[in-house]
């Protein structure tokens, strides 16, 4: 490795875990949020999302920015589709059960994404990625029966779908190849926000305290963290970036744990050590393969 892609290495790494860290305090800020129903949480949440990244795209694109709409095709309609879904089982597992059992459960995307690569894209999958599945799945096990007896398991369950999701849109942004898919980001936003509106109560009785949060959500916190991690994974390989995952599930119930005082159950924990566990296991082994077949420097 030249010291010249050493530092675009560093770099990735670098906007990666910035990324993730500033998305961390995400679960926080929607436990924060006091009188909002749940579809004028969504509704605020995506819009403002929507509009920041819009006007990114606007600065970025000027004049071709309706071309980079056109661009994305019907992947990125798909895309959209599918982050419009996980906006709404996002916020549906963190208001139905605890932060950690939803954050624990959402780190096994990259499982469910290796699953979807076999199955849409032809994707060999490894045998240690089989053995990481299994304990993963051990684990959700752990945490939903632990969940049937506080009444969390609905939560939980939107947590499942949600990676369900996220790991088929990882599929089919990667069969987008070298398209700019930020647009279906923006896309999802609208979508959501279209769909959220007319379920609201009375979307214009919201507080000026939790649209103060819900726009710090929205405007600052999602749009700079999607916006850093995904710069970094243009530099850094993609078992090494899965490493990153975990950031926020360790980070997310340490914010809410010292925001608002929810402790973790022993059984969620537990769960969440075999999950973390298989998929960093699974992440370390691959990040030493692609090592393995790396060419030698001429």
């Amino acid at each position: 490795m030249t010291e010249t892609s050493r530092n675009l290495h560093l770099r990735g790494l670098m906007l990666s875990t910035a990324g993730m860290v500033i998305l961390s305090p995400d679960a926080l800020l929607l436990r924060l949020v006091g009188n909002a129903d749940i579809w004028a949480v969504i509704f605020y949440r995506t819009l403002f999302m929507a509009c920041t990244i819009a006007l990114g795209l606007l600065v970025h694109y000027r004049r071709r920015f309706l071309t980079a709409f056109r661009q994305i095709g019907w992947l990125g309609l798909a895309s959209a589709a599918l982050l419009a879904a996980s906006n709404f089982g996002f916020v549906g597992a963190i208001t139905h059960t605890t932060v950690t059992n939803t954050l624990v459960i959402l780190a096994t995307t990259p499982l469910f994404s290796a699953v979807f690569g076999w199955l849409v894209m032809g994707e060999k999958v490894r045998l240690r990625t089989w053995l990481s599945i299994l304990a993963a799945i051990a684990g959700i096990v752990v945490i939903f029966h632990d969940s049937l007896g506080m009444g969390n398991w609905l939560g939980d369950l939107m947590a499942l779908g949600v990676a369900f999701v996220w790991g088929l849109n990882l599929v089919v942004v990667r069969m987008a190849g070298r398209r700019d898919m930020t647009p279906a980001l923006c896309v999802s936003g609208f979508l959501s926000a279209a769909i959220a509106f007319p379920l609201s109560s009375d979307p214009g009785a919201i507080n000026t305290h939790d649209l103060v949060v819900l726009a710090i959500l929205g405007c600052l916190v999602l749009p700079l963290a999607f916006g850093l991690f995904i710069r970094g994974t243009h530099y850094v390989p993609a078992a090494e970036v899965a490493l990153l995952a975990p950031i926020e599930t360790v980070l997310g119930p340490i914010w809410v744990w010292i925001g608002v005082g929810e402790v973790p159950s022993v059984a969620s924990l537990v769960g969440g050590a075999i999950v973390l566990s298989a998929i960093l296991v699974n992440s370390i082994l691959a990040l030493k393969e692609a090592h393995q077949v790396e060419p030698a420097p001429s």
